[in-house]
């Protein structure tokens, strides 16, 4: 579940205290994806038919990063597509799964300082330092996460009681 291209230079870290330090990687595939592939190697021009734009895109949240490293695990395997279920179609692997996994560990450790200079840089990365200083404004965003552990805690326990 945690590919060694999750983690720093590449090196699986057992721990799994520096997963997703592997965030350029994930900062190059979001930006690829938001600005087109010539964002890697020129400055977005920004024009009005680019991703960022049209889904009003400001900010890297949990589901971007989690599908971001979703997309290079998939894009380093053998599998040419995955099916409506989400499993790919040679390696077997569930990336549906997989993507809501790794969503649910970075909404849980949003708050940490780890992820949080994650986000940060991926930030920085994909849209640059003056994008950061209106985007980054948590006065305009609403912060679900205390429900959501909420929420997390009580299906866990309904799980448990189910077993």
């Amino acid at each position: 579940i945690f590919p060694p291209l999750l983690f720093p230079s590449l090196q699986e870290d057992t721990t799994l205290k520096t997963v997703f330090g592997n965030w350029t990687l994930f900062a190059k595939i979001l930006r690829a994806s938001l600005y087109g592939i010539t964002s890697l190697h020129q400055e977005p021009c920004g024009g009005s038919k680019t991703n960022t734009r049209k889904w009003s895109f400001q900010q890297v949240m949990p589901g971007s990063i989690a599908w971001a490293a979703v997309i290079a695990i998939f894009l380093l395997l053998a599998d040419t597509e995955f099916l409506g279920s989400g499993v790919g179609k040679s390696s077997t692997i569930n990336y549906k799964d997989l993507f809501f996994q790794y969503k649910k560990l970075l909404i849980t450790k949003w708050e940490t300082k780890w992820i949080k200079n994650i986000m940060t840089n991926i930030n920085h990365y994909v849209f640059g330092v003056a994008k950061l200083s209106t985007s980054m404004d948590p006065a305009g965003t609403e912060d679900f996460s205390e429900e959501i552990n909420c929420a997390m805690l009580a299906l866990d326990m309904e799980t448990d009681s189910e077993e």
